[in-house]
């Protein structure tokens, strides 16, 4: 008993397995763009969730490479202007425990976000908007920390000058007592 196998199937699989090893072969000779990279290099536009990746690639990164990204894209906004690196700085700029971070001028870039040019805003700018609200926020945080801080420093003198005043009395109080024995 012989079994033909129809030779159109075979042929298909076959023709499928070389066209798929000559795409791979083609994604070689494209420009990369890869956005695996973390940080992504600077100057390449990044989509919402590309900035979201960013952001929490940045929470990975040592102190010195977070320099070295600040510095890469505090220069390459200042040639391109765009978008996606004025929030990319602007979460670099927001950053806690680095000798760059300024809340002031990272919520100044994400204010004066150029508008689109279509009529509906673009992806960056809704998530621009969000972390400006968060940022003065955080800012209107910091002012009342800094405002409790200084009552605090105030009370704490207060208390300091009250307890110097019963230390004095405590020792008026002992000198009499001294003085009225024989």
């Amino acid at each position: 008993m012989s079994i033909k196998t129809p030779s159109f199937p075979i042929l298909n699989v076959l023709l499928a397995a070389t066209l798929l090893s000559a795409c791979s072969v083609l994604s070689q000779f494209r420009p990369s763009t890869n956005l695996n990279v973390c940080p992504p290099p600077p100057g390449i536009a990044l989509s919402s969730n590309q900035v979201v990746r960013y952001y929490s690639c940045l929470g990975t990164l040592a102190d010195e490479a977070i320099n070295k990204e600040y510095q890469a894209t505090n220069r390459s906004f200042s040639i391109t202007g765009s978008d996606s690196d004025r929030l990319r700085l602007a979460m670099l700029l927001s950053l806690p425990d680095t000798g760059f971070r300024s809340i002031g001028t990272a919520l100044d870039l994400l204010q004066h976000l150029p508008a689109g040019t279509t009529s509906a805003p673009s992806e960056l700018q809704d998530i621009a908007g969000m972390l400006a609200r968060l940022l003065a926020q955080q800012l209107r945080a910091d002012g009342a920390v800094d405002d409790l801080t200084k009552a605090l420093a105030a009370e704490k003198a207060h208390a300091e000058f009250l307890q110097g005043k019963i230390d004095a009395v405590k020792d008026l109080e002992i000198n009499l007592i001294h003085r009225d024995q024989p």
